[in-house]
């Protein structure tokens, strides 16, 4: 395996291919390592805040680049061997907390619920987890779900709303493992729509008795991502992780 070093917001960096998919592992600092990590489900380096706060706190931050933005079941599959990679190669835990931001939503919850023993939470940031779950006019509608119809092998619109296995409709699967869930949005959403999506999410889990921490940024739009108070939330990550 080939490693190319660098450094990420001061830490060590290294990039690799995997399975023949780009691959990014970053190190905290020697003094604080532990064996927890974070997979940045999609968007690597977008609003990295959070995550530069939990490298500080001894947490691996890691990506591999997915096929597409629908999280197929060929990413889903790659996810899985990449965290028994990283157990082995580096001795992390196959565990990891999901980052999942607006189509990382959808990877973190489809992984998830696939694999669900590799999972210790899922921080969920204006997660998209639903075929219809944006706003009208969200990239041209009709572009949003050509890509949705190709990631999926459809040819029409019929069998995208007739699919089952969208990451909504895989959230008995979390609750049934009690899968602990961080999750934030902004109730002035223009492109992921909150009350499809996040608070399904929220009601479901509250509905189940699942532990479920939420914070709503009243009058945030789409972006930025991150929470408002990074402690806040990495509190309650380090207090419900499995």
């Amino acid at each position: 395996m080939n490693y190319a070093e660098s450094t990420w917001y001061e830490f060590r960096r290294i990039d690799f291919m995997f399975e023949d998919r780009e691959a990014i592992l970053v190190f905290p600092k020697e003094e604080n390592k532990t064996p927890k990590w974070m997979l940045k489900t999609e968007y690597f380096g977008a609003f990295p805040s959070l995550e530069i706060d939990m490298l500080k706190e001894g947490y691996h931050l890691a990506y591999v680049k997915n096929r597409s933005r629908i999280a197929t079941d060929d990413d889903m599959l790659l996810k899985r061997k990449f965290a028994d990679f990283l157990h082995e190669e580096f001795g992390l835990y196959r565990k990891c907390v999901c980052i999942g931001m607006s189509y990382g939503g959808y990877h973190a919850v489809n992984f998830a619920s696939r694999y669900p023993s590799y999972i210790s939470l899922l921080y969920l940031d204006a997660p998209l987890l639903s075929f219809f779950g944006t706003t009208p006019g969200f990239e041209s509608e009709e572009n949003f779900h050509i890509e949705q119809m190709n990631a999926m092998g459809y040819t029409s619109m019929s069998e995208l709303y007739v699919d089952s296995d969208q990451p909504i409709h895989r959230l008995k699967t979390l609750t049934d493992n009690m899968l602990p869930v961080a999750l934030v949005y902004g109730d002035a959403d223009h492109v992921v729509d909150y009350r499809k999506n996040s608070v399904v999410l929220y009601d479901y889990y509250n509905l189940k008795g699942a532990p479920i921490g939420i914070w709503c940024k009243h009058g945030c739009d789409h972006h930025p991502h991150g929470p408002v108070d990074n402690k806040e939330v990495i509190d309650f990550i380090k207090k419900h992780e499995l």
